[in-house]
């Protein structure tokens, strides 16, 4: 508990952004029963933001953490980053999964009445009973947290919070989501981040230091 508060001091504006938007969901949820917020929520519908948030929503597929790994170790040799993407994506993927199978919650499409909304997208909108958590915003969230706590330059964690919200939202704009499922999928996916990075330092550190001190010894 203690590594993990460190870990969100050295970060304070990110958590700070985060905890901010958890706050504004949450209050959101509260307000609305969970439809009615999803209609409010998708106000407008065009061509363009069709295609805008068909494209942003891949931001949080498994295979773009997968690609961004991969770019991490040819062109920066951060193997300590790349594991930690990794992890983080497969742990935080298969508590969302198994999440899913607990509580089978209905997609929009599957119980929202088309004479309420009618902005669902033939062939994106699916329907079925895995909506909660959402996945993808759970992947996102994993994926800008682990990447904002190794960025050396602590502006860039506002920017990756940025996507991660943004993805989160998409999967609202596109039908797929109520906002329960994104804000969960968003602490499911930052909180799994925390876990591994805070997990995987503290093992690195006391190998280091073992090693250490079987050289000093010899």
């Amino acid at each position: 508990m203690l590594t993990l508060y460190r870990i969100t001091r050295r970060h304070p504006v990110y958590f700070l952004a985060f905890v901010f938007f958890i706050i504004i969901a949450s209050v959101t949820i509260c307000l609305d029963n969970k439809i009615d917020c999803f209609i409010k929520l998708n106000p407008l519908h065009e061509q363009w933001l069709d295609v805008f948030f068909i494209g942003v929503t891949w931001l949080g597929d498994g295979l773009f953490s997968l690609v961004a790994a991969v770019l991490v170790v040819l062109f920066w040799r951060d193997y300590r980053l790349t594991l930690h993407i990794v992890i983080a994506y497969l742990l935080s993927g298969l508590v969302a999964q198994v999440m899913k199978k607990l509580w089978a919650a209905p997609r929009p499409r599957a119980i929202i009445e088309p004479a309420l909304y009618k902005n669902f997208l033939s062939g994106i909108s699916g329907v079925g009973h895995n909506s909660f958590p959402s996945g993808h915003t759970t992947t996102a969230f994993a994926l800008a947290t682990i990447l904002a706590l190794h960025a050396s330059n602590k502006a860039w964690g506002l920017f990756f919070l940025f996507l991660a919200v943004l993805v989160g939202y998409s999967r609202i704009y596109l039908g797929q989501h109520f906002l329960p499922d994104v804000t969960m999928g968003a602490l499911l996916g930052t909180v799994t981040a925390l876990f591994v990075y805070g997990f995987i330092n503290i093992n690195l550190r006391k190998r280091t230091a073992g090693e250490t001190s079987v050289v000093a010894g010899n």
